[in-house]
């Protein structure tokens, strides 16, 4: 299962990096055109279709590796028990809202099944919409992993939750800024 997983994210990066590169040329192509006046009238539209999978895609990488916004003034100046017990209930809390995401983003790519681009008239708008539930299925994985190690992990001390950088890598970078 775990090489499955592994498998997985090595996919997901991979699919979030050509989406962002065609966004980008994808945009920067239409640019181009423009000022030549020979316009891609479907950049817009193949641009909001790939910026919606690589957002939500990209949020579950984020999440992988710790990378999400967070404020933790508090709970990082917490015992390291209280400290886990925090992050498991986080991430208990976030599995919860991830489900609603997935039953509501359905219902959403559901209704919005008859509505079409304006110029990509045979891709359905429920393509856009249904990069909610996807990638919310994809970060619950995530978060349940995350749960799992918390919790075999949980009278271990020395085991850290966050994919935070090395001690010494820590200690290099304010050495390095002094």
């Amino acid at each position: 299962m775990r090489v499955f997983y592994r498998r997985l994210c090595a996919v997901e990066e991979t699919v979030a990096m050509i989406m962002f590169a065609s966004i980008v040329g994808l945009v920067f192509l239409a640019a181009f055109l423009r000022t030549f006046n020979h316009p891609l009238i479907w950049a817009d539209d193949g641009a909001k279709f790939l910026f919606s999978w690589a957002a939500f895609i990209g949020a579950d990488i984020a999440l992988r590796h710790n990378r999400l916004v967070g404020v933790d003034l508090l709970v990082t100046r917490a015992a390291p028990k209280v400290r886990k017990s925090f992050e498991i209930l986080v991430l208990i809390i976030m599995m919860a809202l991830l489900l609603a995401f997935v039953y509501y983003g359905m219902r959403l790519s559901i209704n919005n099944w008859d509505r079409a681009f304006q110029t990509l008239s045979f891709i359905s708008y429920s393509a856009v919409t249904l990069s909610l539930p996807v990638a919310s299925v994809l970060m619950a994985v995530t978060c349940a992993t995350k749960l799992v190690t918390a919790v075999q992990n949980f009278g271990d001390p020395g085991h850290r939750m966050k994919d935070d950088a090395p001690p010494q890598m820590i200690e290099r970078s304010s050495a390095s800024s002094v």
